[in-house]
């Protein structure tokens, strides 16, 4: 290693300009980076449910919905001139959206029932009187309540049909700006109304946004924050100009290489290039403050970077290492989202740990030539600080050794006190029109999202059979039987009310017919009359094999949704020996994946752990101390964690990941102290002396790197996304802990446990 570290220092003009020709060739895939803002980034690859979800939407077809939502004052109905005359004005103006195919709205209503439409005259022809007859005409329509119109009237929705199948992700956004501006176009013709408009494009659209958002506003302040807390820690604007450039290549080349891939930024993975910056800032400052340390023992220039290099070589290589193993480790994960972000994260610690290596011993070199990095005497930074608390750890062992330990077992036995809930609007802005629109829905519609299944019989017109839709019909009333269910439509509800108009309104012919062939007439003879409301391919396949059953839930937890569809499941295998139930709801996917990616985080975890522990211990050349540095890599996670669970108690799946991560990041204080630690001991040196050397030899760029990894990260509270915001308040105390244990516990660990040298062995050595 000290010859390698040598050569990197004698060859660094050399590879100084290596690194800028290939920064600009990795660089130029930079105009190739794409977003992928869709929720289907986010879902569990091993989940069963995703085949049968796509199975569902082939055998299903449908096109994407946009929904606008009226919404009446409190207490108020939509069946207002007012409001009227601005979803008439929608109609009107709707096809300017792209690839549209229908609209469907209250004004343009008629009745399955009856087949009489709600508004026969135009608007302004009818009395106040008259629309207010209407409205409760409207209530009573059960097809009408239980789609378009909330129970008490107070919101309607106008639903337009755009074909999104085959949409790429550009003409997708195409479709949410037209959307969007045809929105504010209604609220400046109509300022009196509230319109909100929704649709998975304007999701999508959203989600993309506030991820350039983040990336583009909270980038350049992180990086600021970064280069600022260098300066004023080396007193050096020489140094922070250093460490500027060294992020910018590393970012550059980092995000030049996902073009290259075609590897796109998501939800999750968009908040990799920040972790980078933060990480290369780490990465420099120990190279930086060693060559300050050589400088202030009147070093020349070389010989202080070649101290500097030899000195952290082995550790910074067993850091980047490590904290790559730990961000590599979310592969486990089946969400493309959690592979992409640490894969993004693990390439951008090489090129970190690369241009650390490559261009700082040339940068420094060559500005401590023509500018004052700093005076070659004095007291270098913290070493008073550090001396004093090395003094108060040696003197309060006992006590500090008791505390951390009681709180470590306190606060891993409250870990299982964590649930984890998550919910895709977190990856919105709480404040955004789209956080508001499901917040009016839930409340005026009393409902939560809905719920889709299919029953398929793998026989051609078995779905028509009078048995079969018998029973459907029973399962039907079960499933509207279950307290977390608003309402349910199926083919049945069609077929019935087809026979009952058939028979001249008779509600004794409110059944199911008896023969198949009647079963068959009634469908084809719907097709000729159908809607966009109410289609019939929304309910039974083309060869009347399969059905499908909608669910109107109302609001609950993922872990009621579960529990339900367990019932739901349950109760079908009762009803139906012969056929297959398939899940068809993304949503309930999602509800899933709260335990898929945190068991599947918690096993990335364990073999992160398992496989840093191996590198340590070949990296220390001994399995003793490889064993022993686990204890204070794992704690800080533990005891952060084990409060969150009694304070909150409530984790996003996603932010599990912080978890599996967190080893990668505070192993790097544990490395640095160690290793000088071990170097010291190897020397001959006693306990307590080697315990000092390695805290006031690595602990200012401990310090500076906690301070660097603390308020890069305390950034993320001011992103747009409740995910970062969770993640930052999280992950700060990690980092900031971990740098309390190395400091205090660890000496109280290593005067107990560092049984490997004994004296003898240290005369001969």
């Amino acid at each position: 290693m000290a010859k390698i570290a040598e050569a990197t220092v004698l060859n660094r003009t050399m590879l100084f300009f290596l690194s800028m020709i290939l920064t600009c060739i990795f660089g130029s895939g930079i105009f190739k980076t794409t977003f992928d803002s869709s929720l289907s980034a986010l879902l569990s690859k091993s989940d069963p449910y995703l085949n049968e979800l796509e199975e569902v939407d082939r055998t299903f077809p449908s096109n994407g919905e946009i929904r606008f939502a009226f919404i009446a004052e409190k207490n108020n109905s939509v069946f207002d001139r007012k409001i009227l005359l601005a979803i008439a004005d929608l109609t009107e103006k709707f096809t300017v959206i792209p690839k549209i195919q229908g609209i469907t709205t209250i004004l343009g209503y008629t009745s399955p029932e009856t087949q009489r439409r709600l508004f026969s005259e135009p608007i302004n022809d009818l009395s106040d009187s008259e629309i207010a007859e209407i409205g409760e005409t409207a209530r009573n329509e059960r097809f009408l309540t239980s789609n378009l119109l909330s129970p008490d009237a107070s919101l309607t929705f106008a639903i337009i049909d755009v074909n999104t199948r085959e949409a790429t992700n550009t003409e997708r956004i195409e479709i949410a700006d037209s959307v969007l501006e045809l929105k504010d176009q209604l609220k400046i013709a109509h300022p009196t109304v509230n319109v909100l408009a929704n649709s998975d494009v304007i999701l999508e659209k959203a989600s993309q946004q506030d991820m350039v958002d983040d990336l583009t506003k909270l980038m350049p302040l992180v990086i600021i924050l970064c280069v600022a807390v260098i300066c004023y820690c080396f007193k050096s604007l020489a140094i922070g100009a250093c460490i500027l450039i060294h992020v910018a290549f590393t970012i550059i080349c980092t995000v030049g290489v996902l073009g290259f891939f075609n590897l796109s930024f998501n939800n999750i993975s968009v908040i990799a290039p920040l972790v980078v910056v933060i990480i290369s800032v780490a990465n420099s400052v120990h190279i930086i403050s060693i060559f300050k340390q050589g400088l202030h023992q009147n070093k020349n220039d070389t010989d202080a970077m070649i101290y500097s290099m030899q000195s952290n070589l082995r550790p910074v290589t067993l850091a980047a290492i490590t904290t790559a193993i730990g961000f590599t480790s979310l592969s486990m994960s089946s969400s493309p989202a959690i592979q992409d972000f640490g894969r993004i994260v693990s390439v951008g610690i090489g090129f970190a740990y690369m241009l650390t290596v490559f261009m700082l011993p040339y940068m420094l070199v060559r500005i401590s030539k023509i500018s004052s990095v700093s005076k070659r005497s004095g007291v270098n930074f913290l070493q008073p600080q550090l001396r004093s608390i090395i003094k108060f750890a040696i003197q309060n062992d006992k006590a500090i050794f008791s505390l951390c330990t009681a709180l470590a077992v306190f606060t891993f036995i409250l870990l299982p006190l964590n649930q984890t809930d998550f919910n895709r609007l977190d990856f919105i802005a709480s404040d955004s029109e789209i956080r508001e629109y499901y917040d009016v829905v839930e409340e005026r519609m009393n409902r939560g999202l809905g719920l889709s299944y299919a029953i398929e019989t793998n026989t051609k017109d078995r779905a028509i059979d009078p048995f079969f839709l018998q029973k459907t019909d029973e399962f039907t009333n079960w499933l509207s039987e279950q307290k977390e269910i608003e309402s349910v439509i199926s083919i049945v509800e069609v077929i019935k009310t087809i026979n009952r108009i058939i028979s001249d309104n008779d509600e004794q012919k409110y059944s199911i017919p008896t023969e198949i062939q009647t079963n068959e007439n009634y469908l084809n003879a719907y097709k000729t009359v159908e809607d966009n409301f109410l289609p019939l391919n929304r309910f039974i396949d083309e060869d009347y094999s399969a059905v499908t059953v909608v669910i109107n839930a109302r609001e609950m937890s993922n872990q009621q949704m579960i529990d339900l569809d367990q019932r739901i499941t349950k109760e079908f295998s009762k009803n139906f020996p012969s056929a297959s139930l398939v899940h068809g709801s993304g949503v309930l996917l999602f509800a899933r994946m709260d335990e898929l990616v945190t068991i599947e985080l918690l096993q990335g975890y364990s073999i992160s752990l398992l496989l840093i522990t191996i590198c340590l211990t070949l990296g220390f050349k001994s399995l003793y101390f490889g064993l022993l540095s686990v204890i204070p890599n794992l704690l800080p996670a533990t005891m952060v964690f084990g409060f969150w669970a009694l304070l909150v108690g409530q984790l996003d799946p996603f932010v599990m990941m912080l978890f599996s991560i967190s080893i990668g990041l505070v192993v790097d204080d544990t490395v640095h102290i160690l290793s000088h630690y071990l170097e010291n001991r190897r020397d001959g040196i006693a306990k307590v002396p080697a315990i000092g050397n390695s805290i006031t030899t690595a602990g200012p760029a401990l310090t500076i790197t906690t301070m660097v990894l603390a308020l890069g990260t305390t950034v993320l509270i001011f992103a747009n996304t409740l995910y970062f915001q969770q993640s930052a308040k999280l992950l700060v105390p990690i980092v900031v802990l971990a740098l309390v244990l190395d400091l205090f516990y660890l000496p109280s660990i290593l005067k107990r446990f560092d049984s490997n040298f004994k004296i003898q062995k240290i005369m001969t050595s």
